[in-house]
């Protein structure tokens, strides 16, 4: 049954997820079994699609969210919170939560690999399905599976890494997140199996389609180079997550969304002299950038986002009941207004209004207003049912992680000068977003690498506040040469922690497995091969 059941629900979610996009927009072949379905090149690139439509899943998306800022320090709970949302928030975390639940990350891995083992099936009954074609449909989904798994790395660290389809209901599918022959954890292994498949992959991606939609919406070379980079990164290799970087920005192929900015100038009350000149960004353009951003989606500065339909009846909105509300006050989570506005946006010094950040605007009306908001600043929001796009990877994503690389490369060298190139780096986003010069040091050469260290990683909490991002860069910075970074998340818990759990929660930062959740309790009672988390056991 398993057998007949997969190929059918590939094909459905394919069409059930079809949206604006005219690539996502194909029909299922009802009625076909596995057996008859491996057959053409059509049927093949109707089961990758499968594997992009699988992504939209509610559950997926809340979960690329929660654990990905839950723990950290950017959102609190609102009205229709839970008790699995706030016991999270306040460091409370158990096997029983069902945030835990990875199933949805295997169900799309499953399908990837579904693709990657018959594909060469197809191969032999296709005389037109070109080895060209064939390669690209593989790295589709090796990038596309090493994407879910890099996310169930970092949130659970020990995983089990299935690389084999599931094709009946007998097999044995009860696999190891370690090595039972040596006891160590599977992590060390799945970054080397990921980053040797994503190389031997890459090339084979288109590096554009035939629409920007589709460019934007589905796996090119830079997509897979961009997360390739990324778990680099994670891993502290920072030479080849350095020269990726470089191979994107040099491409030419993306660039910021432009916001132009005019000066004013800060006069002495005494002298009248001008002591400081500082900006305000042009209002046109700040409209621009939120809209091509995060409403209409699909920018020039876009390298992979997750597409949802305009209107869809037959999604659940993922992000509606998280961010958003009607009449009354009932949304689950809000921005943590406290930390944002006195840690990371403060006013100007000039007292002007218009002197400010323009991602201050990402939060307002006690919203997450990215995932809201129809304008930058204002009133207008979305409806039920109409989402925005979930982003990957994006232009300023690529900038940060080069300045990040290059910043760990001086301070294990001391190059002063490598250090100026990643604040320069750095100073591309700020400048963009129009950020407030008292918000960090301003730099002077030489660099305090420590220091640009704390500014790149603010950098990136202003950029991608509430994209899924905080609690990952927290704990990397935080891990680095044997958690000498600690430091970032003690900060952390004092910036979010209810004020009767903060010594707790330190504490529990200084145990490293409790940086990882613990495998969900029905998995583990289910598979006996699964070792638990060693602070949850």
């Amino acid at each position: 049954m398993k057998r007949i059941l997969l190929v059918l629900a590939l094909a459905w979610i394919a069409v059930t997820a079809s949206s604006c996009s005219d690539w996502l927009d194909l029909k299922p072949y009802d009625g076909v079994v596995e057996e008859n379905y491996w057959n053409t090149k059509e049927d093949v690139n109707l089961a990758v699609i499968g594997c992009y439509s699988s992504m939209l899943n509610k559950n997926l998306i809340t979960n690329m969210f929660y654990w990905g800022e839950l723990r950290a320090d950017m959102v609190a709970g609102g009205a229709s919170a839970g008790s699995r949302e706030m016991n999270v928030i306040r460091g409370e975390i158990s096997p029983e939560n069902t945030i835990l639940k990875w199933n949805e990350f295997y169900t799309t891995i499953s399908y990837c690999n579904k693709v990657i083992e018959k594909s060469e099936l197809v191969r032999t009954r296709d005389v037109t399905f070109s080895d060209e074609l064939y390669r690209q449909y593989v790295g589709e989904a090796v990038t596309i599976r090493s994407l879910m798994y890099f996310y169930l790395l970092r949130s659970f660290k020990d995983v089990p890494l299935v690389l084999k389809a599931s094709d009946s209901d007998q097999q044995d599918y009860y696999p190891y997140n370690y090595n039972p022959e040596t006891g160590v954890g599977n992590e060390q292994m799945m970054i080397d199996t990921l980053t040797t498949q994503l190389s031997r992959v890459m090339m084979h991606l288109p590096m554009a389609y035939n629409s920007t939609a589709e460019s934007k919406g589905r796996v090119t070379r830079w997509t897979a180079m961009a997360l390739l980079a990324d778990i680099y990164l994670w891993q502290g290799n920072y030479i080849q997550c350095e020269k990726l970087c470089t191979q994107i920005i040099n491409s030419k192929q993306f660039s910021l969304i432009p916001v132009y900015r005019s000066p004013e100038y800060v006069y002495d009350e005494t002298t009248g002299d001008i002591v400081d000149t500082v900006y305000i960004a042009n209002s046109t353009y700040v409209e621009r950038w939120f809209n091509y951003l995060y409403v209409s989606g699909n920018s020039y500065e876009s390298l992979f986002e997750l597409q949802f339909p305009t209107v869809s009846v037959s999604l659940d909105d993922p992000f509606f009941d998280l961010f958003n509300y009607a009449t009354t006050p009932r949304t689950v989570l809000v921005p943590n207004s406290l930390f944002l506005v006195d840690g990371l946006f403060p006013e100007s010094e000039t007292r002007n209004p218009a002197v400010k950040d323009i991602r201050s605007t990402n939060f307002q009306q006690g919203l997450v207003w990215k995932w809201v908001g129809l304008e930058s600043a204002g009133t207008s929001k979305r409806v039920k049912q109409r989402f925005p796009h979930w982003m990957v990877y994006r232009y300023a994503d690529i900038i940060l992680m080069k300045a990040e690389a290059l910043n760990q490369l001086a301070l294990i060298g001391g190059d002063n000068q490598m250090m100026w190139e990643a604040y320069q780096l750095t100073r591309q986003i700020m400048v963009r977003s129009n950020a407030v010069e008292n918000v960090d040091l301003k730099f002077i050469y030489p660099i305090d690498g420590k220091n640009l260290e704390q500014l790149i990683l603010n950098e990136r909490a202003r950029e991608f506040a509430f994209e899924g991002k905080r609690w990952y860069d927290l704990l990397r910075f935080a891990k680095r040469n044997n958690f000498e970074g600690r430091e970032y998340l003690m900060q952390a818990a004092t910036n979010s922690a209810p004020p009767e759990k903060l010594e707790s929660l330190k504490i529990k930062y200084g145990k490293n497995e409790f940086l990882y959740w613990p495998i969900f309790i029905d998995e583990v009672e289910m598979n006996k091969n699964l070792r638990q988390n060693e602070y949850y056991q």
